[in-house]
């Protein structure tokens, strides 16, 4: 496939094998393999091939292989399995929409021809046209920051300790600017090219032996419970097995011990009202020891006269009170129905009523050892947003029900995103999964436990807790415009000097 003369579906087969890039670490080399046939292709001198269809396929690929799961929700229930093999089709042809104009980009301002004239500026400019991409669709349209560029290096959190610097999107351009550039020497035979090959990862590596925090406090430990009861999605939301998927939760939720103890149960919890049953909070409170907190997810319900709203929320439980945060991101179909009047039917959830988006502050507190603990909470798929917070936070607390999405890589990827917030804000993260995975992380994106897919269980650890404020939350994403800036005057200086000696050698 390498020496052969490209087709357009040599386009579709780079994005699949970037896609499965993602599987695993040791599928990297697919990616660098993927947009080597994407790059050559472009610039192929015995067939001229259309930028904008190009990229398309390329990107058709890449979402067809790295997000195939998004089709498992249509199997859940019976009434929508028709519409399974359509997303399947629909998704990645609109999302592969977002690799066409990098791709136009790079055949207009890229000269293959002289490609040895500013060789390294050149690199620049095709990786920051696929980075540009990215961030795009990561970002308007509500985003869709999945399987980013940087996330190939999830496998090891020594590797991703960058990201406390230069954020995940930081990262992700310098991967792009690394597998751009050993393709352009594989596409050139150039002899350098194990050095791009060899050096990057030991530079990601450099970075791991800095102190992740600019500041540091005097730390506390918490006791804390991740509860993932493992309730099937079919079965979940089935009202005359309420009371057994609590006594589930509460099972898994009671302690020998009479310590202060946090327990985290997943999103939706509680498939209910939680706001409009006093009873049920007085039985959750009866049956749990006084010193536990716990966190739930539950649904919320405020009325406006004769009209209503309901929210997908985030409670805390304490002794003596209750405090809630709202979900702001909600997932489309499945919370929420865009374009009503064209997709009524196709609401994925239980109800006809749309979920309305919370309009609360992003920051909670619960008491430990009569101590304030601030976190920020995130339902669902919030969390592999880029959030900042002026408060000090703690610590990251994910609830989600990834049993939408089977036994696919999903719920792995979902993970992956959520990491790189704790590696960011550097602070530990607790996330609690229906059906897995629930983690709890260290401030360095380091699991320490977790439940795998499918398994029902707790797991409990005595966390240590740092305010702390990294480098890149300090100055947040403007530091990834320095540190493209900065790349790009040394390509300019780097490609000057060769050409300047390439010159002295003329005359």
């Amino acid at each position: 496939m390498l020496n052969k003369p490209p087709n357009y579906f040599t386009f579709f087969i780079g994005g699949l094998l970037h896609g499965f890039s993602f599987f695993s670490s040791i599928l990297i080399p697919l990616s660098i393999l993927g947009h080597y046939l994407l790059i050559k292709g472009l610039f192929c001198k015995d067939r001229n091939f259309n930028p904008m269809l190009s990229g398309w396929l390329f990107g058709v690929g890449f979402f067809l292989a790295s997000m195939y799961w998004i089709v498992n929700p249509f199997l859940i229930y019976e009434e929508h399995k028709i519409l399974a093999p359509l997303v399947l089709i629909v998704f990645p042809s609109l999302m592969g929409l977002f690799f066409t104009f990098p791709c136009v980009l790079i055949k207009k301002f890229i000269n293959f021809q002289k490609i040895y004239d500013f060789f390294f500026t050149k690199i620049l400019l095709i990786s920051f046209f696929i980075f540009i991409s990215e961030f795009l669709r990561s970002n308007i349209f509500g985003g869709l920051p999945f399987n980013l560029y940087g996330h190939l290096w999830i496998f090891n959190e020594n590797f991703i300790k960058i990201s406390s610097f230069i954020g995940v999107y930081g990262l992700s351009f310098l991967t792009t600017l690394w597998i751009i550039t050993i393709v352009l020497c594989l596409i050139n035979k150039a002899k350098g090219l194990i050095f791009p090959l060899i050096l990057f990862p030991f530079f990601l590596l450099f970075f791991s032996i800095f102190p992740l925090k600019e500041e540091k406090l005097e730390s506390k430990t918490i006791s804390i419970r991740v509860v993932q009861p493992n309730i099937p999605q079919n079965k979940k939301w089935d009202r005359t097995l309420f009371q057994e998927h609590l006594d589930k939760l509460l099972i898994l939720s009671n302690k020998s011990k009479k310590e202060e103890l946090l327990v985290v149960w997943p999103e939706a919890a509680i498939t209910g009202f939680l706001n409009e049953k006093e009873d049920l909070i007085d039985y959750i409170k009866q049956k749990i020891d006084e010193n536990t907190v716990i966190i739930t997810g539950g649904l919320r319900r405020e009325f406006y006269g004769s009209n209503f709203k309901v929210f997908n929320s985030f409670y805390i439980i304490n002794k003596n009170d209750i405090s809630f945060y709202d979900k702001k991101k909600l997932v489309p179909f499945g919370e929420f129905i865009p374009f009503r009047f064209l997709f009524n039917n196709l609401k994925l959830t239980p109800g006809k009523t749309d979920f309305s988006r919370g309009d609360r502050d992003e920051v909670l507190f619960f008491e430990s050892e009569q101590e304030k603990i601030y976190l920020e909470p995130s339902i669902c798929y919030e969390a592999i947003f880029q959030t900042f917070n002026n408060k000090k936070i703690e610590l990251l607390i994910n609830i989600t029900n990834d049993a939408w999405f089977g036994n696919f890589i999903g719920p792995k990827q979902h993970l992956t995103a959520s990491v790189f917030r704790s590696v960011e804000k550097g602070i530990p993260l607790i996330r609690s999964a229906n059906s897995g995975i629930s983690v709890v992380t260290d401030e360095n994106g380091k699991i320490l436990k977790k439940i795998g897919l499918n398994k029902s269980g707790f797991i409990e650890h005595d966390l240590n807790l740092l305010k702390n404020e990294t480098f890149f939350m300090k100055h947040k994403n403007i530091v990834l415009v320095y540190l493209i800036l900065i790349i790009l005057l040394i390509c300019i200086l780097t490609d000057c000097l060769i050409k300047k000696r390439k010159d002295l050698k003329i005359y």
